[in-house]
């Protein structure tokens, strides 16, 4: 059952030698001794820009520890309950917009507890605008103590300067000030950034700026380190863009998402196998990169270690050919819409359905706290 294929690009719409080993063709089914099927989606993507205008603040990874073959009849269970003709299930197609209540009224059902995905599923969240901040710290101050051979990172030190910058940035800087700080990071870092157009006098422009502008005694101290980092700066576009470069796009969330998904899974049941539904993001070598850090250590930006973690497959799909991901594809976008929600966007279907997300959220997700409980209220946004 489990068709694992070394033919170049089949199973996926992804094209090129990058995506030719790590797809599943056939349906997958749990077989005892070789570990449960977990799929995962993703909602609200935007590869690493990851702040503007018009750019979600969230991106949610629905993910559910089910096979094809378990899969099947709860999909065709819901095309029955929702009357749906298309060939796949879509949460915006099918749950999103305001006349579809009664549609959501079955989701529900689902995850609600005795429902048929109740316990199976989970919402990872990720604050894409905490994350520019916590990449922040982790490619500049943290790098520059690693040189000086001091932890900041598995003290903790790291992660409270991000947290303390990002929820007091805003009135220390002004909220317009603290936006430019996060989009010139974005624009610095980013795989867009190939060609040099933001330098490090550019950058560091802005830093100086907040730095002169802070009136909070955390994130002046937490930019008094950052604006002596111009030398870790410059190895960093050499490193990410240069002639030699072997690193990944830095802001690309999906990658420790991805592995912080699959360490979790694996917590909670052992040996796992994982089908991701196909993003270009996600290419061979970095499920590569993932196999092999799940066989050691995790990202360590994302609070926890992945020492123990068994891992069987992690492969590729497209929803179309398999169920299971057409679930997670409904779980992502439920906690996508909840997302919306806490960011004070009105939608129904968030209106309709936090009830029973909020309980599906990770703790370990990657959110400036650790309470999801916090997602079922609208951000209160700081006074400035």
């Amino acid at each position: 059952m489990n068709d694992l294929s070394r033919r170049p690009n089949s199973g996926t719409g992804l094209l090129g030698p990058n995506y030719a080993r790590r797809n599943q063709l056939g349906p997958t089914a749990d077989i005892v001794g070789e570990g449960r099927w977990v799929a995962v989606d993703e909602s609200g993507w935007d590869g690493d820009q990851l702040h503007g205008e018009h750019r979600s603040r969230y991106l949610s990874l629905g993910s559910v520890a089910i096979s094809d073959a378990d899969a099947e009849p709860i999909v065709e269970e819901i095309r029955a309950a929702t009357r749906l003709q298309a060939p796949e299930l879509k949460f915006s197609k099918v749950f999103a917009g305001p006349k579809n209540g009664q549609r959501r009224s079955v989701l529900s059902a689902l995850l609600a507890p005795g429902g048929a995905l109740h316990g199976r599923a989970s919402v990872y969240l990720l604050d894409k605008h905490y994350f520019v901040v916590a990449k922040l710290i982790d490619l500049f101050v943290e790098e520059q103590a690693h040189k000086q051979g001091r932890d900041i990172r598995n003290t903790g030190r790291a992660r409270k300067m991000a947290r303390s910058l990002f929820a007091e940035g805003p009135r220390a800087l002004g909220p317009a000030l603290f936006d430019r700080l996060l989009s010139s990071t974005v624009a610095f870092t980013s795989h867009k950034n190939r060609d040099r157009q933001v330098t490090v006098d550019d950058f560091y422009n802005v830093v100086e700026e907040a730095w002169a502008r802070s009136y909070r005694r955390n994130v002046t101290e937490t930019l008094a380190l950052l604006r002596i980092t111009r030398a870790e700066a410059s190895e960093y576009l050499q490193d990410a863009h240069g002639p030699d470069a072997i690193l990944p796009q830095a802001l690309e969330p999906l990658i420790p998402a991805v592995s912080a998904i699959t360490t979790n899974w694996s917590k909670k049941l052992g040996k796992v196998n994982m089908l991701v539904d196909d993003q270009r993001a996600l290419s061979d070598a970095i499920f590569d990169d993932i196999e092999t850090e799940a066989r050691d250590r995790g990202h360590p930006e994302f609070r926890h270690l992945s020492r123990g973690v068994n891992l069987g497959h992690l492969v590729r799909g497209q929803s179309a050919e398999h169920p299971s991901l057409q679930l997670a594809d409904l779980i992502s976008g439920a906690g996508f819409a909840v997302a919306q929600r806490h960011d004070g966007l009105v939608n129904p279907a968030g209106e309709d359905l936090y009830a029973v997300v909020v309980p599906l959220i990770d703790p370990a997700g990657m959110l400036s706290h650790g309470e999801p409980d916090k997602v079922a209220h609208p951000l209160v946004r700081p006074a400035v």
